[in-house]
């Protein structure tokens, strides 16, 4: 996973105080040893993430969400560990250089080289002879040098096999070409599927390019956009085009712009508003959704002033609302999508419009508004009943303020508005079921137990002594496999942390899974040596019933007496051992 030590990282960790790191990105309050906060990693209305100072761990005791600072960063941010532990480093004023190999998918990787190699040939065509007039088209459009090969914006020739040509030459197959939507398969002929176009390539999340846009520049009678078909790298509902490029610059800004089209996306990333994206298309999808999500910032929603932009903004805007992803909104005035407005305007006003988005509430509100004539009383009257059906399902803290608003701004009685959506008895709408939030219960007494020793066992060395005294065994391999890492973290450093630890169990998926469950599972304030023995005694009690259980299945199923004497007996010594067991409790 890395090439850079272990001893390196728990240098980073143990000068990072986990409290302070914490802090800037959520408010902390101190409550006795530790500190509280909103969490934010499941919808959290009261403070119920702590965060020990003592210990450099924090823990939600409703999500069960854990770990140490790198886990926070790396699962806050939505960044690899490696690149958590570089933020890490760079906060607490650590030199820090790594290597992280991607992981990649041998697979597929043969259809990325030949996305990769086709988006040379585009780029080299744009600068030759025949791409004069695309090169100039894209200056008109102030599109300069450096934006060009950022986006790797390139030009498809005039001529219908020449790509096909090129890429056959070099050795790949006209199946893979027409498998990828470069070429389409005519028999034993191959034709081009992007022809006098400039071509824009579409990445996917971690910066490949997995597909294309070509845009007519002539003015022909075509249509004006051609996108790759979806492929078998190429899924256009799991991209957002720009994101590779996009991602640290949302993380900066805490927020992300959402537009309909490349170009727009373009202009506005090389006009310095680099937290943006765009969609494949006016429809969102579940899987863009789970990107939004994850990146935990509010969405602004600047489609197109058309009609179609007007109901993409309400269908998406509702669609994250639902999905508690914060969205407001930017209508943009006198042009019909941001390129047009950058051009049209200038960046100045482009960014004052961005510093007036609205909330999408407010938003729904302004349009109940629209070509209304408030100052006749049978509009005002239809305007007002749409915004009471409006708030019909909101909380009721929105309700009342938003009724406020309406008595205020038009004159009319409070109560009579309250009577007529009947506040005091409309209650909210039915929950979904959080999953997050419920608690971890494990009905396996065996597993709560053995979580809870292995969790002594990572948290301080004087516990596995005691471990080997008392019990010495442990029921399943992973178990097992987990007090041996931890034996031998031990032997190397003198020491143990769970903080530390969790840094060690990253290099191992299984041991790093299990010890992530445990985390999530397990809740522990204080170490305490008698309730770490009474663990240990209810294990080896359950292992030794279940013991005395095997015998007895053997000795019904058996039919040697010889074989159920000997089973019998071995029961006996059991219970007896069980029995003194309980009389040293």
């Amino acid at each position: 996973m890395q090439l850079i030590s272990e001893d390196k990282i728990n240098e980073i960790r143990n000068k990072a105080d986990i409290v302070s790191i914490i802090s800037d990105y959520i408010p902390l309050k101190m409550q006795g040893k530790n500190y509280f906060g909103i969490c934010p990693f499941h919808d959290d209305h009261t403070p119920s993430m702590s965060v020990s100072k003592e210990r450099q761990l924090f823990k939600c005791f409703v999500c069960n969400k854990g770990g140490n600072v790198f886990t926070f960063v790396k699962d806050y941010e939505n960044i690899t560990y490696l690149e958590a532990v570089k933020k890490v480093a760079n906060i607490v004023g650590i030199p820090f250089l790594y290597t992280e190999t991607k992981k990649v998918n041998n697979e597929n990787k043969k259809y990325y080289d030949i996305m990769e190699f086709a988006t040379k040939i585009f780029q080299n065509n744009l600068n030759s002879k025949e791409g004069k007039k695309a090169k100039e088209y894209l200056e008109q459009r102030q599109i300069n040098e450096e934006v060009i090969k950022e986006f790797k914006i390139g030009y498809a020739i005039d001529n219908h096999t020449y790509l096909y040509n090129v890429l056959t030459k070099k050795g790949y197959s006209l199946n893979d070409l027409d498998l990828l939507g470069l070429a389409n398969k005519n028999g034993l002929e191959g034709y081009d599927a992007f022809v006098n176009r400039i071509i824009i390539p579409i990445t996917n999340l971690d910066g490949e390019v997995v597909g294309f846009t070509g845009r007519i520049f002539n003015g022909e009678s075509a249509p004006k956009y051609v996108n790759s078909k979806e492929t078998i790298i190429y899924k256009k509902g799991n991209i957002l085009f720009n994101y590779s490029n996009a991602k640290n610059y949302i993380r900066e800004k805490k927020s992300v712009i959402l537009v309909e089209g490349n170009m727009d996306a373009i202009r506005m990333y090389s006009s310095g508003i680099k937290n943006v994206v765009a969609l494949m298309g006016t429809a969102l999808t579940k899987e863009q959704i789970d990107i939004f999500k994850k990146l935990r910032v509010p969405v602004i929603l600047m489609l197109d002033s058309d009609k179609a932009g007007f109901i993409a903004t309400n269908n998406i805007g509702d669609m994250l609302t639902k999905d508690k992803i914060e969205c407001k909104v930017v209508r943009l005035n006198g042009a019909k999508d941001p390129d047009e407005y950058i051009v049209k305007f200038g960046i100045e006003a482009f960014n004052n419009a961005i510093n007036h988005s609205i909330n999408y509430f407010d938003y729904k509100l302004s349009v109940l508004k629209e070509n209304k004539n408030l100052n006749n009383t049978e509009e005002l009257v239809s305007y007002i009943k749409n915004v009471l059906k409006l708030i019909e399902n909101e909380d009721n803290l929105t309700k009342e303020i938003t009724l406020k608003k309406l008595s205020n701004e038009y004159n009319i009685d409070y109560e009579i508005l309250k009577k007529e959506i009947n506040l005091e008895k409309s209650s909210p709408p039915e929950k979904v079921k959080d999953k997050s939030k419920e608690k971890i219960i494990i009905k396996d007494k065996y597993k709560m137990c053995a979580y809870n020793v292995l969790y002594y066992l990572m948290s301080d060395v004087k516990y596995l002594d005691t471990y080997y005294k008392k019990l010495g065994f442990l029921k399943k391999e992973e178990e097992r496999n987990l007090v041996t890492e931890i034996d031998y973290y031990i032997k190397k450093y003198n020491t143990i942390c769970l903080a530390d630890f969790l840094t060690y169990a990253e290099s191992d998926d299984k041991i790093r899974n299990l010890v992530n469950n445990i985390i999530e599972t397990v809740n522990i304030q204080t170490l305490d040596e008698e309730i770490f023995i009474g663990y240990l005694k209810a294990i080896d009690a359950i292992l030794k019933k279940e013991n005395i259980k095997a015998i007895k299945d053997k000795i019904s199923m058996s039919t040697d007496i010889n074989e159920q004497i000997e089973n019998l007996n071995r029961q006996i010594a059991m219970k007896k051992i069980m029995l003194e067991g309980k009389k040293e409790v």
